[in-house]
């Protein structure tokens, strides 16, 4: 090869090599720039209050106060909204005793949004301070001087907490419109759970076990007009 042969060869490594070197700072700067880019947004979304909470909406709340759900969701005003941890906002309001159910979500720019689904009365227990109010899984929620109207209002010794339970397994066993007929349910133990019909009838019922097969058998005892149905041995029911 000549001299200019090699001159010309080495040119175009030399070239090449200035071409690479300039690729890799131009993809070193753009890398850079992202990096920045990123770590503002971060910054921005994390560390300042650009995207603070201002509010903490609070919606399907009847019978908990709205501050008393934000006074336990604990959402400091200006916390980042991408630092809140929504669910240990749920956990912390379900703890209020008439939650049923807590949705937590956050709503850009500023707001946090609280979806609480409360407790349904299914019955209430009279006590010597008032009444308590009771859900269909047997929780008692909630108390009050006078018990809410239309709600039934059922008899528990002590307000066991087992009875409380079993009363609501038996209630919600009951086919909706047997159930809204019903005066007076109550339990002295375990076993002898008794149901009053508002014409006088009486069910006795027995324990809470097999409430689903001793509801079935009741609506078909029913057919028949008697004044005392007869249901704790659901394979051999009585009437009279």
């Amino acid at each position: 090869m000549s001299a200019t042969g090699v001159s010309n060869a080495t040119d175009r490594i030399t070239l090449r090599r200035r071409h690479g070197r300039r690729r890799r700072w131009v993809i070193a700067g753009v890398a850079l720039g992202v990096l920045a880019v990123l770590g503002a947004l971060a910054w921005l979304l994390l560390g300042s209050d650009a995207f603070g909470v201002r509010t903490v909406a609070v919606q399907g709340n009847t019978i908990v106060a709205t501050d008393d759900v934000r006074r336990l969701a604990e959402v400091p005003a200006g916390t980042p909204l991408a630092r809140v941890d929504v669910n240990a906002v749920a956990t912390r309001v379900s703890g209020l005793p008439a939650v049923a159910r807590v949705s937590v979500a956050r709503v850009w720019p500023h707001t946090i949004s609280i979806l609480v689904t409360e407790r349904t009365p299914m019955f209430a227990i009279e006590t010597t301070g008032g009444y308590w109010i009771v859900d269909d899984a047997g929780v008692v929620f909630q108390s009050a001087a006078v018990p809410p109207p239309g709600l039934m209002v059922a008899s528990v010794p002590g307000g066991d907490p087992r009875l409380v339970r079993d009363l609501a397994t038996v209630l919600r066993a009951l086919p909706a419109p047997l159930r809204s007929r019903l005066d007076q349910v109550g339990a002295a133990t375990a076993d002898s759970i008794t149901l009053e019909l508002a014409n006088g009838t009486t069910i006795i019922w027995g324990s809470a076990e097999q409430s689903e097969l001793k509801a079935q058998v009741l609506v078909k005892l029913m057919e028949r007009k008697h004044r005392i149905y007869d249901v704790s041995a659901p394979s051999s029911p009585v009437t009279r």
